[in-house]
């Protein structure tokens, strides 16, 4: 579907890096709901394309996260923490002092930490498929800053295998991901880089290290009792987060909480989005596409 309203533009923050973004707005909408929007790890900005003309009221940007799509590569390592303040760093180079935080996955997690991080800026959350970041017992963390010790050592280990064609790098990540193929190829034609003998992954490769450390169990049960802002969740019922035995406790935690079930899987947000913005547009009060 042809979107007259959305343009492609890169913005800089701090230290140089470039922040590849679409947005969507109406210079005729009398809204001024403004929306940043965050993907999920190893995707891009393409995710929320599929429900763009379902939030038409909407002053919409939806970012490549660095490391992902066209936007910069880190020179250090990626981790939730550091990425919420970053994210921070783009509504600042966007000048938007308090907005709404749309996040898939990943990004999910991000929105709500950012909640947690400046609740003066941020007016509520959508975290679709997220219940917060990934957790480990402290137990666990000997072994996990050895592995990610031993993946930096070998910058190699994670570089992108070449593909012929890109209907090979779809098939691909349809193994990897539970999705619709024509959402797996709006994902591929953003994160797609051709080379001299085929196509290669554009994200940087960095990204599949094993992090430093997680946060427990505890932390982010804190941090989710901590956020002041209206929080929506959108929970699939073939989902990642359905069948978390920590996603009920966590959102038990919220405060002020919408909660969305649907059907569908991780990423109906781009496979069904109609149901998605439809709540979206419920939980926020922005109008919908005429005759949606």
């Amino acid at each position: 579907m042809q979107n007259p309203k959305l343009t492609t533009s890169t913005v800089s923050i701090p230290t140089d890096l470039t922040i590849a973004l679409l947005r969507q707005r109406d210079p005729h909408s009398p809204s001024d709901t403004r929306v940043l929007c965050l993907h999920g790890w190893l995707d891009n900005a393409n995710s929320f394309v599929p429900m763009m003309p379902y939030l038409p009221d909407i002053d919409l940007v939806a970012v490549d996260l660095p490391g992902h799509g066209h936007s910069s590569h880190l020179q250090g390592p990626y981790s939730v923490l550091d990425t919420t303040v970053r994210c921070f760093d783009i509504a600042d180079a966007l000048q938007w002092d308090s907005f709404h935080v749309v996040g898939h996955s990943l990004g999910g997690s991000l929105a709500l930490m950012m909640a947690v991080a400046c609740p003066a800026r941020i007016l509520s959350t959508t975290a679709i498929e997220s219940a917060g970041p990934l957790t480990e017992r402290s137990e666990k963390f000997p072994t996990r800053l050895r592995k990610a010790t031993d993946d930096r050592a070998h910058p190699h280990r994670y570089q992108s295998r070449t593909f012929d064609t890109e209907g090979a790098a779809v098939e691909s990540r349809l193994k990897a991901t539970k999705m619709d193929r024509l959402s797996a190829e709006l994902i591929i034609r953003r994160q797609l880089q051709t080379v001299d003998s085929g196509f290669q992954w554009r994200f940087d490769p960095a990204l599949r290290n094993a992090s430093l450390s997680y946060l427990d169990e505890s932390c982010i049960e804190s941090a989710m009792a901590s956020i002041e802002c209206p929080t929506h969740a959108v929970v699939a019922r073939d989902g990642f987060i359905a069948h978390r035995d920590e996603s009920g406790t966590r959102l038990g935690q919220v405060k002020d909480l919408t909660r969305t079930e649907l059907p569908g899987h991780h990423h109906l947000h781009m496979d069904t989005p109609e149901p998605v913005a439809a709540s979206i547009n419920r939980f926020l009060g922005t109008l919908p596409a005429l005759g949606g």
